[in-house]
């Protein structure tokens, strides 16, 4: 274990924490309801939950961030925060985390205007339209492959809330689709619609993009103990899955 040191003398730090007899974890995320977001100054959600819950029951407490994502990201590849929550495995990815077992699941669609005469079979039916994509997020690789390799125009957004811009834009009309987590935009829709009328104006259309994909939580590779954080969370994360099924 790698403790901060509270001495001014001390150059650098390290991101875990001895709180009494608890060890705090560093955990970061960004704001992506309902999964993880920020309600009167605290950090909730359906995944905070459950990080909370498995850190505790492996004796630990979690510390947890709400950043932008390529922040956070940033932070953990460098091994300067523990541990990042609610993101889909890669390869590339593998790299710089240990990941745990799934801690939920996502399912992305398509958003267009409500009323307009969309369909697709193959991806290929929606050659030539305007995605609109969260620059943060990463998407099934087979729908990436499709958009890079100029088979459509792409409105990347970058802005705090990439997802509810880019519902906005559909309803307004600037942009043509905008692929969305299915939860994700029920929340949306329940939040914001009252704010922003154009949201009424947008409907998810059939079909899935990709197949339904895990959200894990995944530790720093820089960590010396890295490893056995993840070994020790997924343990936590069985018992606690075969109690609730009990």
């Amino acid at each position: 274990m790698l403790f901060r040191s509270l001495s001014l003398a001390v150059l650098f730090t390290l991101p875990m924490t001895a709180l009494g007899d608890k060890t705090v974890i560093d955990v970061v995320t960004s704001e992506y309801p309902p999964y993880g977001y920020l309600s009167d100054g605290e950090v909730i959600g359906e995944d905070t939950r459950t990080i909370r819950r498995v850190l505790a029951n492996s004796g630990y407490k979690a510390n947890i961030r709400i950043l932008p994502w390529a922040r956070a990201e940033k932070l953990v590849r460098s091994g300067q925060a523990d541990m990042l929550y609610s993101l889909t495995f890669s390869e590339t990815r593998g790299q710089h985390y240990y990941f745990t077992a799934p801690i939920n699941t996502a399912q992305d669609v398509f958003y267009k205007r409500r009323g307009r005469a969309l369909e697709w079979q193959t991806l290929n039916d929606l050659a030539g339209l305007n995605f609109g994509l969260s620059a943060a997020y990463s998407y099934a690789p087979e729908f990436m492959d499709w958009l890079f390799n100029g088979n459509a125009r792409i409105t990347k957004i970058t802005h705090e809330q990439p997802e509810l811009t880019g519902l906005r834009l559909v309803g307004l009309g600037r942009i043509d689709l905008f692929i969305c987590e299915q939860s994700v935009f029920q929340y949306m829709l329940k939040e914001y619609a009252s704010q922003f009328q154009e949201l009424a104006d947008v409907e998810q259309m059939a079909g899935n993009v990709g197949p339904e994909r895990n959200f894990h939580a995944a530790f720093s590779r820089k960590l010396p103990n890295g490893r056995e954080l993840r070994d020790e969370f997924n343990a936590a994360l069985k018992k606690i899955r075969t109690a609730d099924s009990n």
